[in-house]
């Protein structure tokens, strides 16, 4: 059983569908649920597996639909008495279950797969980004290079519909091999709806490229909501260092504290 449900998690991750997982951690007594049962339990409240059935695992599903817990919590759980004489209930014990959340990973597409992205990728998705890599070199979006990556796209960098998913919810960072290539990319990006968008480079070029696009008609308040210089001032210099200030702000902004995402 237990790895059936470890099954239906792993799809759940990959299909970015959130859910919380119940564990019994402790039973004395006839509890009915034993250590180590496990359920899990979507935002619907349909439930695969089990911890011991009867009315805990009832009262489990409607804490989490009620609450909707964003950090990991444990109840516990009292069958004697009244609540021992409910239907599916054994006569007296007691239950301790774990309840954790999964939510769904933030997209995070970066554009450009040299090295800086290389290492990004890696650090961002071992940080709980779905990490997708478009680049216009084959040799580059590799699964070798990015084996973090959800997906690896060779496309240019004119036009990403159909590639990015652009939302609210959406992180993208753009980091291409070339100068003229960034300011396509971001071009196509500009206009869309995202929650990050940042673009390498020093500060004279970000300042270079953002007056070009204002004086041709850009919005400047979203010009002003663009990351660039990219990361947080760490003094980086190597491309690991790179990916450390560039995966500290998109956290940052992620768990929406705007006064260090820089």
């Amino acid at each position: 059983m237990l790895s059936v449900i470890i099954e239906e998690m792993a799809r759940a991750v990959r299909n970015n569908q959130p859910f919380w997982t119940a564990t019994v951690i402790e039973s004395q007594g006839s509890s009915p649920g034993k250590p180590g049962m496990k359920m899990i339990v979507y935002p619907d409240g349909r439930t695969s597996g089990t911890i011991g059935g009867g009315q805990v695992e009832q009262d489990v599903v409607d804490h989490i639909k009620k609450h909707r817990y964003q950090t990991p919590v444990r109840l516990s759980f009292q069958m004697s008495g009244d609540f021992a004489d409910q239907p599916g209930m054994a006569c007296g014990g007691s239950q301790e279950v774990l309840i954790e959340p999964f939510g769904p990973q933030a997209p995070l597409y970066i554009i450009g797969a040299g090295h800086c992205a290389v290492e990004l990728s890696d650090l961002a998705a071992r940080c709980g980004f779905s990490v997708t890599v478009i680049d216009d070199r084959p040799e580059w979006c590799q699964p070798q290079k990015h084996p973090r990556a959800v997906c690896r796209l060779c496309r240019s960098y004119s036009d990403f519909e159909g590639i990015i998913d652009f939302s609210p919810q959406a992180f993208i960072v753009v980091m291409t091999h070339q100068h003229a290539h960034d300011e396509e990319a971001l071009r196509a990006c500009l206009g869309k709806p995202w929650r990050y968008l940042g673009v390498i480079g020093s500060r004279r070029k970000a300042g270079l490229l953002l007056d070009k696009l204002a004086s041709e008609g850009a919005d400047r308040e979203r010009l002003q909501r663009i990351h660039s210089p990219i990361g947080l001032p760490i003094g980086s210099q190597t491309p690991a260092e790179i990916a450390v200030s560039i995966c500290a702000q998109l956290i940052a902004v992620r768990n929406k504290k705007p006064d260090q995402a820089g």
